[in-house]
């Protein structure tokens, strides 16, 4: 049982600790030089097989929903562009939504017939209310409507003869997103990106656990 080696249930840390392995591979493939292009989507593939089912009748191991990761990556790469933008709430969604338009417009100009930046940009915009909706009964409302948001956003992007395809474009798209704005706070730093995510990932590991393969090494201990 995959969670129960690394001392999680699917209802505590299990998709926030995968949704961190997929922002690793996305900060190898952007700062690692000269990687082989065709390499990533056979790592990502691979990782996707291993930790996330989508929908299978029979998921072996107990590997968590593709649902619940996207959730967690669109959490983890809210906070990180919220990081890179200082705080600034607005001036991030801005951002988004200039990125999210030019992204459309290049998937236009290249026939792209369903291109998956676009749509996990939409993700991320309703990440970031979610993550600036402040505290009180209010918030908790809100932050729960934009939840709700993602859920519903991935589910029309999302076909049904295209499931895994799809779903996975979508976190992987989000992870790409989330790489990009640690590589920024990182200055490009391959090791330091690395070691912010190893340190995240202490959090959602029991302290006897086995680390996962795609952990190099434990940290040191859960990040304070």
């Amino acid at each position: 049982m995959r969670t129960k080696l690394i001392g999680l249930g699917p209802d505590t840390g299990a998709p926030d600790l995968i949704g961190v392995g997929l922002v690793r591979l996305a900060v190898e493939e952007r700062l690692t030089p000269a990687a082989a292009p065709w390499l990533a989507p056979l790592r990502a593939a691979s990782f996707a097989d291993a930790w996330l089912t989508f929908g299978d009748p029979a998921a072996p191991g107990l590997r968590v929903p593709a649902e619940a990761v996207l959730q967690a990556v669109v959490r983890r790469a809210a906070e990180l562009v919220l990081r890179r933008h200082g705080g600034d709430g607005p001036a991030a969604l801005e951002q988004l939504g200039r990125e999210s338009a030019e992204a459309r417009e290049w998937a236009r100009l290249a026939e792209v017939c369903h291109p998956a930046e676009p749509a996990a940009l939409v993700l991320l915009w309703h990440g970031v209310r979610s993550a600036t909706a402040g505290t009180g009964p209010i918030a908790a409302a809100e932050r729960a409507s934009h939840t709700a948001a993602v859920a519903a956003r991935c589910g029309a992007y999302v076909r049904d003869h295209c499931r895994r395809q799809d779903l996975l474009a979508l976190v992987l798209a989000c992870a790409r997103s989330a790489a990009a704005a640690l590589a920024d706070l990182t200055d490009d730093d391959r090791d330091r990106a690395l070691a912010e995510l190893d340190a995240q990932a202490a959090q959602y590991m029991a302290p006897t656990a086995p680390v996962p393969l795609w952990v190099p090494g434990r940290p040191a201990g859960p990040a304070s």
